[in-house]
């Protein structure tokens, strides 16, 4: 067998493996932006089957499958996704390496997409989040503290860590660019590529981005549960982690959160708190991924250019924007908590550039493979450029991999408990969730979803448990 026919035969048997996670999930998205939970769920279920025992995906699906789970109302099954989640991205907190030198050798002769996906940093953080939701829900406070400070755990890793790590991975990605006959920094300043490049990404792509990888969704829920607790030493933690929310959302937008620091600072010198009702809607959907093609320059005469492929992030609108809540003193409108197009964005900047260089490496090493292929199969010179292609067209694809139901923003409002045990939510799209029946607990959490405007949201009630 020729060598043109064996590297076909290889690059067709790889094919479907490179279906992407995107591809698979749009049943479980279509239902997912129409409210349809239930039948989001069902979607789900098979791909969580599929990935029970799969490394390299199961992360991914599993945090999906998390999110769609507890959507349904099925909280044992998002804790037992959530929870295999954690099971495989909990060694890179501390004694595992962040990069598999062998993985990264598959990626350069493949793509992105064969490496095993391990988590952003907000997926790592949010997570935790969701499962310390879940462990609310159920009642469990001291189990929604635990997962709360793994949360906490994580934020401070990877601020400590990120950026050594991307550094070395780029590092080595440019070595092994150049160990295959390609130097990605020719590449890099190239005229016509940076051009490509700022009109694709605009400033950020040759940069990194923000260290600051902290959810203020997930430090204000931490602040809450703290509040329930009730304990001297509980307040004090709430204040700080109020007054930490309070900053992050800077002047002129934190006054409600202001108001939490005061509360929490007065509880710290003896003043009991009233009882709080806590109002958070998770609304729109996180920003997903596209693909990008450009041709890049590999300065070699017989092959001057090649196809390569980006991630570009895709973000989502026509969500609920706004809610009022109505039953206390008078009616309060929401704040925006977190800007999840905002987190996911500043991630995405900050691996950008490791990104580019390893697709750069990766695209440019099938290319140049392929070229030194063709002149040493000599008479069957055609098949191996006919493999080649075939091989680049299959394999060069960006890795699109991301949680797909994560929202695109926390809204919020507090107010202290009405008298009367009831409130209700009416939201910016005219719909109205009325006579909100209360717990009559120390703090209480209204939790309100919704994808899409005009769709009916969910909602669930629950005491914030103070045995943690």
């Amino acid at each position: 067998m020729g060598p043109g026919r064996r590297l076909v035969l290889l690059v067709l048997a790889a094919i479907p493996a490179a279906c992407g996670h995107d591809r698979k999930m749009q049943g479980v998205m279509v239902a997912w932006d129409g409210a349809d939970w239930q039948r989001a769920s069902a979607e789900m279920q098979p791909l969580l089957e599929e990935h029970q025992d799969a490394p390299i995906n199961g992360v991914v699906y599993h945090l999906d499958g998390g999110t769609v789970l507890r959507a349904s109302g099925d909280l044992s099954g998002s804790v037992k996704s959530l929870d295999w989640a954690y099971g495989a991205v909990r060694p890179y907190l501390d004694e595992a390496a962040e990069t598999k030198v062998t993985e990264e050798a598959a990626a350069v002769v493949t793509n992105q997409t064969v490496r095993t996906y391990r988590g952003t940093t907000y997926d790592r953080i949010l997570l935790n989040t969701y499962q310390a939701l879940n462990f609310m829900q159920l009642g469990q406070g001291e189990r929604a503290r635990v997962e709360l400070n793994r949360a906490l755990n994580w934020q401070q890793d990877a601020t400590q860590r990120n950026a050594d790590r991307i550094a070395r991975e780029q590092a080595a990605y440019e070595e092994a660019g150049k160990s295959k006959g390609y130097d990605a920094s020719a590449t890099l300043k190239d005229e016509s590529f940076r051009a490509a490049m700022e009109q694709a990404y605009g400033p950020v792509w040759d940069k990194r981005g923000s260290t600051d990888y902290e959810v203020t969704f997930t430090t204000y829920l931490r602040a809450v549960t703290q509040l329930a607790r009730g304990e001297a030493s509980a307040m004090d933690q709430a204040r700080q982690s109020f007054k930490q929310v309070a900053g992050m959302l800077g002047d002129g937008l934190n006054e409600p959160v202001l108001a939490d620091v005061a509360m929490a600072d007065a509880a710290t010198r003896g003043q009991a708190p009233p009882k709080m009702v806590y109002v958070l809607m998770e609304t729109g959907r996180a920003p997903s991924r596209k693909e990008l093609r450009i041709d890049i320059p590999l300065f070699i005469q017989e092959v001057p250019y090649v196809g390569a492929a980006f991630p570009l992030l895709e973000f989502h609108d026509g969500q609920v924007t706004s809610f009022s809540v109505q039953g206390g003193a008078a009616p309060l409108n929401s704040f925006t908590l977190c800007d999840m197009d905002a987190v996911v964005k500043r991630n995405f900047d900050d691996q950008l550039p490791l990104v580019i260089v390893a697709t750069l490496v990766s695209s440019a090493s099938k290319a140049v493979g392929t070229y030194f292929a063709q002149r040493a199969a000599g008479d069957y010179g055609w098949a191996a450029a006919l493999g080649g292609a075939i091989y680049q067209v299959a394999m060069n694809s960006a890795d699109l991999r991301c949680w797909l139901t994560l929202p695109k923003q926390w809204l919020a409002a507090r107010l202290p408990r009405p008298d009367s045990g009831t409130l209700s939510v009416v939201l910016g799209d005219g719909q109205r969730l009325d006579g909100l029946a209360l717990p009559d607990a120390p703090v209480s959490i209204v939790y309100l979803k919704s994808v899409r405007s005009g769709t009916r949201p969910l909602h669930c009630v629950f005491a914030v448990p103070n045995d943690g």
